[in-house]
């Protein structure tokens, strides 16, 4: 470059969860921005220029800084649409919520095959179908439960004859007078019409997703040329001596593929419809046999037949459709050069065009043949439970239970083999004492407890498989750096089915309340209105969601103690934490500095670190504060784990009747008469009463904030969330919500092709990114990669500002930015009860490797793409890469490691510093936390940093030319 020509650098902020509007991120005002490009989902803001404005850019480099913003794709709820309608579409996405869960265990798991890969049979590795027939499971669990509160409770609890066959009906008084229509309806055929509520719901949730989506496709949104790998290659740089997987980030297409496609969709809505048609014949049909069992009725399914044609036979289709729909679902994993994507779609369409005529005919039939009451008809008898919605609740518990128990194997041969050896069985038997032994019982009563304990045994025995001590070392050392030891794809499948309980017992629970609360009309009693005067009975709540809800009090109370006992240890004392070097700009005043200097703190760790503060008051005493209300909030990752723990426990009295029995004091005691029982615990018939009005309660409370945020606010609900769900490409569940970086990485890589292209040899671009953009700004170095030349990556840098890439990132997903993707070493997991919940790491980083940072062999890394080179531990070569971040960042963590080991004015950390804690943009002395970055000198320092090196005055290659410019630490204790 011509030593007199101008460096023209584009800084391009991207923001983080915080959604920060774009004149925060360009420290002005609104009035002062405008937008230069993109719409209201995401777009590029600059400061409008000012006539006769000095330039204030260094001198020979022109720095215009430029604000992405992001978070509407992310958070967007409706804007567009009327207040109850987007009242009803803000509900509609709390539903949505586990979903986007299981898509993130899709993405937690530790073997995900990548774009590049051609299986000759599965594709996406191991667990891929698990999760995808988790994610149907969680589609059936909601159609059961909105099927418990429409048929159940409102059709067949709600309104009934009382006494039977009298004629004479009562009704809930909560409902409207309208629906009085249905006691002109025989019980199949209010079932029947009631059902349709839940296809709807369905469809409304799907089509929550499907309208966000539409805001954005990346198959066709970006008219770029694509560059496809040559034939037999892979990522762009592979060899044959190449490791045989590059990072998934590194893959082609790897924003660009759709991996859920209408073959999903499609499944999932078969599923549901067949679902519905299985139950409301199979429960017609032991209506009609109220002395029979299941297995009586299908071990007889000639003489029943006879009996009940149209009931038999449509329990036999719509358990077919569901067969085939989970069939299907476990089928779309094959590799399309065994079935082709178009055949996949085509029998999925054909599935779902099947199941809507069952469910028609049915509907049709209940509601023009079994309209009356008839015999044959399908009557229920006086108050008859639904045993279908009973039973179907704890089959979807224990299957999900299944598939999370069974990930914990996922990518280990052997464990993963026993594992589904031991398991199956354990489900097998709990179906066995639940379908087979009651017909035995009076001859061997001890057989259902027998089975019932037998498979918590073989649960327990598949445990002990997956926790077997581990003979690899370098397997040892990945579950130690992979967060909860590798198990991130359990924990996020138990946090998707707590969630998935949590919403419907909610819903159950609070239906149940609304229903059986009173109005002020004169015929009401005891929460019925009678349409005729008679006797108004209860309403009874399924047990199911009566368990579970007791369950989840003693849940929270147990994560309450947890967390109380993490507070007390993160805020007992004053610690003083370690603390990074701070750097700033050259021509610096003394007097300036001095005011970015730490207050408390140490730069020398001893035997007993963390030590405490030496009397903290003033600002010592606020800084410290902050320092450790950050540490608490630190501590997620084992408060998750505590809460994947506890449903575990939660879903045993749940997925095996005989323990929610026995607690319920329903369990037949050997040797007395079949109708004997067990008193309940006292203690829990207590927590049953009141946790059900508890749940009741806290479901109104949430529609109510619910309906509240729609009325202030077009964002959805939990918008912090969504921004972490939705980064991830849907591939899990088919209703999750878009992935915004499908969008954000292809738009902010093509902003710098741009100004690259329009700028000539000298442009350069600075991507400075903060919290949640860091995953942005890493997604668009490897989307440059394998999109353009070498020269352009060549001219970006990346300056990312409390960031989670390390500490959160690379251990809940380690396939996508795990150690080996960015390039870094690892961070072990923080402590739940230490005073430096880093305690451990930051010792560790404090420790002179050993070995190298990044392996000979490795795939491509951030580092290396940037210019770096971890390979040699006595010569680290540091990357056009900088990162900042301070004590007080709740969410703010290194890149590298804690360590600055400065000496003779050079930090030894290639990547990381520290930033003030002391807020820069206040008028008034404040603690600054998560923001406040920017208009720091540490910031305007590692710019600086980054634009010599782009410039050539200072080397890629020498790391002892990168940080001259630092504030040697004072050794001990920072003022």
């Amino acid at each position: 470059m011509d030593a007199m020509a101008r460096l023209r650098v584009l800084e391009l902020r991207i923001h983080g969860i915080a959604n920060a509007p774009p004149a925060d991120m360009l420290c002005t005002t609104q009035e002062r921005v405008e937008r230069k490009d993109g719409d209201e989902e995401g777009s590029f803001w600059q400061i409008k220029p000012t006539p006769g404005a000095p330039d204030t850019s260094p001198e020979h480099v022109e720095i215009v800084a430029e604000a992405y913003s992001w978070g509407n794709q992310a958070r967007s709820g409706g804007s567009a649409i009327a207040l109850i309608g987007r009242a009803i579409v803000h509900v509609g996405w709390l539903f949505v919520l586990p979903f986007g869960l299981c898509n993130l265990a899709y993405w937690a798991r530790r073997d995900i095959k990548g774009t590049d890969e051609a299986p000759n049979w599965w594709a996406g590795g191991n667990g891929a179908i698990a999760v995808r027939m988790f994610a149907l499971l969680q589609t059936l669990f909601y159609v059961v439960g909105f099927l418990t509160v429409s048929v159940y409770l409102i059709g067949l609890q709600c309104v009934r004859e009382e006494p039977p066959g009298k004629k004479v009906f009562t009704t809930c008084a909560a409902l409207p007078g309208w629906l009085d229509f249905l006691t002109g309806l025989s019980p199949t055929s209010r079932a029947a019409v009631l059902s349709v509520v839940p296809i709807a719901i369905i469809l409304l949730i799907y089509l929550i997703g499907r309208t966000a989506r539409g805001n954005f496709n990346p198959q066709r949104s970006f008219d770029d040329p694509k560059q496809e790998p040559a034939a037999g290659e892979g990522a762009k740089g592979a060899s044959a001596a190449a490791p045989p997987r590059p990072p998934l980030l590194a893959t082609a297409d790897f924003w660009h593929r759709a991996r859920i496609v209408q073959t999903s969709e499609r499944t999932h809505f078969a599923g549901a419809i067949a679902l519905i048609v299985f139950l409301l014949a199979a429960d017609t049909l032991l209506d009609a046999n109220p002395n029979s069992s299941p297995i009586d009725l299908l071990l007889r399914f000639g003489t029943t037949f006879a009996e009940h044609p149209i009931p038999a036979v449509m329990t036999a289709i719509g358990g077919a459709l569901l067969l085939s729909a989970f069939a299907i679902t476990a089928l779309i994993g094959l590799s399309d050069k065994i079935w082709s994507n178009s055949s996949k779609r085509g029998w999925s369409t054909v599935l779902l065009v099947l199941s809507a005529l069952a469910y028609a005919f049915w509907l049709g039939w209940a509601v023009l043949v079994a309209r009356d009451d008839v015999e044959g008809a399908g009557q229920y008898p006086g108050d008859a439970e639904f045993r279908g919605l009973i039973v179907t609740p704890t089959v979807i518990a224990a299957l999900g239970a299944v598939i999370a128990v069974a990930s914990l194997a996922w990518g280990y041969r052997w464990r993963h083999v026993v594992m589904w050896v031991l398991l199956p069985l354990a489900f097998l038997s709990v179906v066995w004492s639940e379908l087979g032994a009651k017909n035995v019982l009076g001859e061997a009563p001890w057989l259902r407890p027998a089975l019932s304990w037998t498979a918590v045994a073989l649960v327990i025995g598949a445990l002990i498989v997956a926790y077997v001590p581990f003979r690899n070392a370098e397997v040892r050392e990945a579950r130690r750096l992979s967060g909860w030891h590798g198990n991130g794809a359990a924990v996020a499948l138990l946090l998707a089915l707590f969630s998935s309980l949590v919403i419907t017992s909610l819903l159950v629970l609070g239906a149940h309340s609304w229903l059986t609360a009173d109005n002020d009309a004169p015929e009401v009693a005891n929460g019925r209105r009678t349409i005729e005067p008679a006797a108004a009975a209860s309403i009874d709540p399924p047990a199911f969601y009566e368990r579970f809800a007791g369950m989840l009090v003693i849940m929270l109370v147990a994560l309450i103690l947890v967390a109380v006992l993490a507070t007390i240890a993160a805020l007992r004392r004053y610690p003083a934490f370690s603390l990074p070097g701070l750097t700033v700009p050259e021509g610096t005043t003394p007097e300036r500095k001095a005011d970015d200097e730490y207050l408390g703190g140490t730069t020398v760790l001893t035997d007993d670190y963390p030590a405490n503060e030496v009397k903290p008051s003033g600002r010592l005493r606020a800084v410290a504060d902050a320092r450790r209300v950050a540490s608490l909030a630190h501590r997620g990752e084992p408060m998750m784990l505590m809460l994947a723990i506890l449903t575990a426990i939660a879903l045993v009295p749940l997925a095996i009747p005989y323990f929610g029995e026995m607690i319920d004091g329903k369990v037949f005691v050997p040797g007395d008469a079949p109708s004997a029982g067990v008193e309940p615990l006292a203690v829990w018939s207590t927590l049953s009463s009141i946790s059900g009005w508890a749940l009741g309660l806290l479901a109104i409370a949430a529609i109510a904030w619910v309906v509240t945020n729609a009325v202030t606010s077009t964002e959805r609900p939990l918008g912090l969330v969504w921004d972490i769900i939705c980064f991830f490409p849907r591939v899990g569940h088919p209703f999750t919500p878009p992935c915004y970086a499908e969008r954000a990485v292809p738009e902010v890589s093509k902003r710098v092709k741009r100004w690259i292209k329009e700028g000539g040899e000298d442009a350069r671009v600075i991507l400075s990114a903060h919290s949640m953009g860091a995953t942005i700004a890493v997604g668009a170095v490897f989307w440059l990669h394998n999109d353009t030349n070498d020269d352009t990556l060549n001219r970006v840098s990346l300056l990312t500002h409390g960031a989670q890439l390390r500490a959160y990132f690379s251990r809940y997903f380690p396939e996508v930015f795990g150690p080996r993707v960015l390039g870094v070493r690892g961070t072990t997991a923080p402590a739940l009860l230490a005073a430096d919940p880093w305690k451990r790491q930051v010792i560790g980083d404090r420790l002179r490797p050993t070995s190298a940072l990044q392996p000979a062999g490795d795939p491509l890394t951030v580092v290396k793409l940037l210019g770096g080179d971890f390979g040699d531990v006595d010569h680290l070569v540091a990357p056009r890469w900088r990162s900042l971040w301070r004590r007080t960042d709740f969410l703010g963590f290194p890149i590298t490691g804690y360590w600055s080991n400065e000496k003779n004015g050079v930090n030894g950390n290639p990547i990381d510093r520290g930033a003030t804690e002391r807020s820069p943009r206040d008028y008034l002395w404040k603690v600054a936390r998560h923001n406040d970055y920017l208009s720091t000198l540490q910031y305007q320092a590692a710019r600086d940093e980054l634009i010599e090196m782009m410039e050539g005055k200072r080397p890629f290659r020498k790391l002892t030319a990168v940080s001259r410019k630092l504030i040697r630490g004072s050794a001990g204790r920072a003022r």
